[in-house]
């Protein structure tokens, strides 16, 4: 009844079809043959060993205290872990959430304006001590070496002094 029947190719000579399959897969075999090595090649790996880290290389931690002393009667206290060494006084306070801090200006600047409302004037201000030292640097450019800790006052600066002799 119906037979199919081969027909032969009328591809035009040098006609990518017309070319012979061997010719026309070899470039294409060398090419991803190459490829295939290559990325054999990457997947070694190096053999040189790692070193984990030394628990020196990290900057040694530790906690802060802080007295806030409002007046007479109100002195709020907070505690603040994980502080690393060297970290500045400015930087630690800023990222207080309370009590709530006033710092106008950064780094060699940076000065509190106010704590909880009681505002820098003329006459008296906020002085901190450093581990019961009177403080002779700027919040800024005070390095802290936990544990530490800080006691704020709202004084003079002569009553504040007085209190370190």
């Amino acid at each position: 009844m119906f037979s199919k029947q081969a027909r032969k190719s009328l591809n035009a000579p040098g006609h990518l079809l017309a070319i012979s399959s061997r010719r026309r897969f070899g470039s294409l075999f060398g090419v991803l043959w190459g490829a295939v090595l290559l990325s054999l090649a990457g997947c070694g790996g190096s053999t040189a060993t790692v070193e984990p880290p030394v628990i020196e290389d990290y900057a040694p931690t530790g906690e802060v205290a802080f007295d806030f002393v409002i007046d007479d009667e109100t002195t709020l206290s907070y505690v603040v872990d994980n502080v690393a060494a060297g970290a500045t006084l400015e930087d630690l306070m800023r990222n207080l959430s309370a009590p709530k801090m006033e710092i106008g200006g950064e780094g060699t600047t940076a000065f509190v304006n106010s704590i909880e409302g009681v505002a820098t004037n003329a006459t008296r201000g906020w002085t901190y001590t450093v581990d019961g030292e009177f403080a002779t640097k700027g919040i800024g450019t005070m390095e802290l070496n936990p544990p530490t800790k800080i006691v704020w006052k709202y004084t003079t600066f002569e009553e504040a002094t007085a209190e370190k002799e």
